[in-house]
């Protein structure tokens, strides 16, 4: 399986050049894809559903949640309101069904003199041919650890407690009830993909992967696996985002890690101002 995190800034690229097709060109091998800072309902691109378009194109199941969430209604000549929604988040796009997905929202505390906006992330679980797989797509505050060491413990608390919270809804309905499919089960192994906005180096990722000491990086069953270290990778030198280092990572459950066989880093696709990172899944 070959899996994609890609964080899309709005179908706007290191070029300048708006073109969400070259985006779903780039991850168009990818059999799940996680995307960041994808848009829908804004007038700048003629209120463009940008997952439903990239999914589109690739024949693929979607499912987006925008956390940021605003006005973007108009009145027409006839005076009647034209509801509109516009908004800025995350999505999923899969080769296979998307069984079930929410979107929760990231803690967030208002900034007096900087810009900030509502966070989130998708969870989605995938009906795979290995089995069911949850899989996130997160995106975290770009302005600091102050923001963000809240966000990571959120997170951290959903990913872990997934199967004590269950799918989105449980059992099976009445027969007076329209809803009558058995309550679908929850994966152990889980992929958390995104633009964390923090490197290895930032207090954030040892409450993902766990702390180092002179045994290495105490990973515990309450952490998650670097996907890029498992894969053999180093980080000497690597970015993902140019001149701010490896912000956009591939995290899984340690289950996943023996599974993981390879991850690199597209770099030069200039789609948008990240670059996509990949890893292969020997599922």
């Amino acid at each position: 399986m070959l899996f994609c995190t890609y964080n899309i800034h709005y179908g706007v690229g290191s070029d300048g050049r708006y073109d969400v097709a070259r985006i779903a060109d780039t991850v168009a091998e990818a059999d799940i894809v996680c995307i960041q800072e994808a848009v829908s309902g804004w007038p700048q691109n003629g209120f463009a559903d940008q997952t439903a378009e990239i999914a589109g194109r690739l024949n693929r199941y979607h499912w987006y949640h925008g956390a940021m969430e605003s006005d973007a209604s108009e009145v027409g000549a006839d005076g009647r309101i034209v509801n509109r929604r516009r908004s800025f988040g995350n999505a999923v796009i899969s080769r296979w069904p998307i069984v079930w997905a929410r979107g929760h929202l990231l803690p967030k505390t208002a900034l007096v003199d900087r810009f900030d906006l509502q966070r989130g992330f998708v969870e989605a679980s995938i009906a795979t041919p290995a089995g069911p797989l949850r899989v996130y797509s997160v995106h975290l505050s770009h302005v600091g650890p102050q923001q963000r060491l809240p966000q990571v413990r959120a997170l951290m608390e959903t990913v872990l407690n997934a199967e004590r919270i269950g799918a989105t809804w449980d059992s099976a309905a009445g027969s007076t009830f329209m809803f009558q499919e058995r309550r679908p089960d929850v994966s152990r192994a889980a992929i958390v993909a995104g633009d964390f906005n923090f490197t290895p180096d930032h207090p954030e990722y040892p409450l993902v992967c766990g702390e180092t000491s002179y045994y290495g990086r105490l990973g515990t069953t309450m952490h998650l696996a670097d996907a890029w270290i498992a894969a053999g990778n180093s980080e000497e030198e690597v970015e993902s985002f140019p001149r701010e280092g490896r912000i956009d990572h591939v995290f899984v459950t340690h289950d996943l890690t023996p599974r993981v066989k390879k991850a690199w880093i597209g770099y030069g696709i200039v789609a948008s101002d990240h670059w996509p990172v990949f890893v292969e899944f020997d599922l």
